[in-house]
């Protein structure tokens, strides 16, 4: 749709658009703006207490519709696992699965960790705790994949630069092409720092919209009331307006980590 000019921008993590530049450098891909998030969790027994705990055992990642490898979340748990000094293809039993599938393996003590974002991680220790979790009696707890990734000096503590706007040279080349994206943008963050602060009240219009759109590919919307209490946990944060020229340089060490190569400079120019 970027070849053919029939899509302007996309909202994606960070490094979904990297790679993606990287594997089709005439697209021209950019990332126009950065938005930090805190929500990746890996939910386990509550006697593990780190991903180092988990070597020798089977882990899940999983997807909200198909397997979820080489999905957003298999790239950050990858990259998680070597932080932790493990080998993922050695140390661990990785396994691919729709979330679905995973939650039940996990409550059923069948694996010993499920790679899930808030407010999913939310909902299985919060069921967990109810003992309603799949009919199991395991306590479950959520090890915070945000605090593994120190050194990055530039970022908000617990926040790494995960979501972003993305669109192409060529629009940013073409003023009226820009000056639309431009304000829907805007719109956009109005919105999220909205959720942010009012998530009681507009959690319900986010899941209508989140179950219109994804619902008919295959997507289960978690109940509005468990999106606001992951906001209000703090585990669940998204935060828009982030000063680009403070952070790039973290932003590529970080693109390049988890990527396992170098991202151009050109994605990163508009910036």
């Amino acid at each position: 749709m970027f070849r053919t000019g029939e899509a302007d921008a996309f909202l994606g993590m960070t490094y979904i658009g990297a790679k993606k530049q990287l594997a089709a450098p005439d697209l021209g891909l950019r990332l126009v703006s950065i938005n930090t998030w805190r929500g990746f969790f890996e939910v386990v027994p509550r006697d593990i207490r780190s991903f180092a705990e988990l070597r020798g055992h089977k882990v899940i990642v999983s997807g909200p519709m198909g397997s979820g490898r080489n999905g957003g979340g298999d790239i950050i748990f990858q990259a998680a696992v070597r932080r932790a000094n493990l080998d993922p293809g050695r140390d661990l039993e990785v396994a691919y699965m729709p979330a679905k599938a995973g939650i039940a393996q996990v409550a059923a003590g069948q694996a010993a960790g499920i790679t899930i974002p808030s407010p999913g991680s939310t909902g299985m220790v919060m069921r967990s705790r109810m003992g309603s979790e799949g009919g199991s009696n395991i306590a479950l707890s959520a090890i915070d994949m945000q605090a593994m990734f120190t050194g990055f000096r530039s970022f908000d503590e617990g926040q790494l630069p995960i979501g972003g706007l993305h669109t192409s040279e060529q629009v940013l080349q073409t003023p009226p092409r820009r000056s639309a994206l431009l304000r829907v943008f805007d719109a956009y963050e109005r919105a999220c720092e909205a959720l942010m602060r009012e998530p009681e009240r507009l959690a319900p219009m986010a899941i209508d919209q989140y179950g219109k759109h994804l619902a008919p590919i295959g997507a289960t919307a978690p109940p509005a009331m468990l999106l606001a209490r992951a906001i209000r946990a703090n585990e669940l944060v998204y935060r828009t307006g982030v000063p680009a020229a403070g952070i790039r340089a973290d932003v590529s060490a970080f693109l390049n980590e988890l990527l396992g190569a170098s991202v151009e400079p050109g994605f990163l120019s508009a910036l």
